[in-house]
């Protein structure tokens, strides 16, 4: 396999590590997995990887577009055997979704106070003073 592809190392080492320590059946406290076996499970990742997004690009492809699509890895996923895990995948795309999403208003919300010195809740506040204030000026009690 090609090792300019590889996954880190270090990233992969600590999942199956992580997994170990997760995972009442294995007590995992004195188990160690060994550097050759960590170079398997990194491959097999690599190679796992590759089968998917190769799939899901044929599906792209045969939708007439250039772009792989969340759905068109679950769909890979699906063709390639893997329906099982579709209900975890969905969970992972919803959470992913969610967290870029709160990433993006996170962002908006911090160049916002930037521009302003405010909050959008500072901001909303003043906005529903300025309101009630016209209110008051159209209605006469100035």
């Amino acid at each position: 396999m090609d090792s300019d592809i590889l996954l880190p190392k270090a990233t992969i080492t600590k999942v199956v590590k992580e997994i170990i320590k997760a995972d009442p059946d294995l007590d995992g406290s004195d188990l160690r997995v060994s550097a050759e076996t960590n170079e398997l499970v990194l491959e097999c990742c690599t190679a796992l990887i590759q089968i998917v997004t190769t799939t899901a690009n044929g599906i792209s492809e045969k939708s007439k577009r250039s772009t792989i699509l969340p759905e068109d890895i679950l769909a890979a996923a699906k063709e390639l055997g893997f329906e099982n895990y579709e209900p975890a995948l969905a969970a992972a795309l919803e959470s992913f979704k969610s967290d870029a999403k709160d990433k993006r208003e996170t962002k908006k919300s911090k160049k916002q106070k930037q521009a302003t010195g405010m909050t959008q809740e500072e901001l909303i506040e003043m906005q529903n003073k300025l309101f009630a204030q016209a209110a008051q000026k159209a209605a006469g009690g100035e």
